[in-house]
């Protein structure tokens, strides 16, 4: 499934994205910036943010399931995923034009995660 039309980005993109990210010692917060950044890309419009979040929850408890990540990592990144899904949709209540601004504005220069 295409989660981002604009830079080209699957769900399955995102899961791989997330092996990579959560399996690391010093696994951060895999919100939508971080992935997009692994990935090497970035949000244009800011459209597919709220389906870019449900799609990382929803991969992150696939993963544990499979055992593929750490169970503690899981309940530490939803807990988190949940704290950033509240932010988003205060931000998004600012209107698109200024939840963009706001994500760009936190995201700094395009590095690899």
């Amino acid at each position: 499934m295409i989660v981002c039309s604009c830079t080209v980005i699957s769900d399955r993109d995102i899961e791989a994205a997330l092996l990579e990210i959560l399996n690391r010692p010093d696994a951060p917060i895999p919100t939508p910036g971080i992935v997009y950044r692994h990935l090497q890309k970035r949000m244009n419009c800011c459209g597919c943010a709220p389906l870019a979040v449900e799609t990382i929850y929803n991969k992150v408890d696939e993963l544990e399931r499979k055992g593929l990540i750490s169970p503690n990592v899981c309940a530490s990144t939803r807990n988190k995923l949940l704290e950033f899904a509240a932010w988003s949709s205060r931000v998004r209540s600012k209107g698109k034009d200024a939840a963009c601004a706001e994500i760009h504005a936190e995201d700094g220069p395009l590095k690899v995660a």
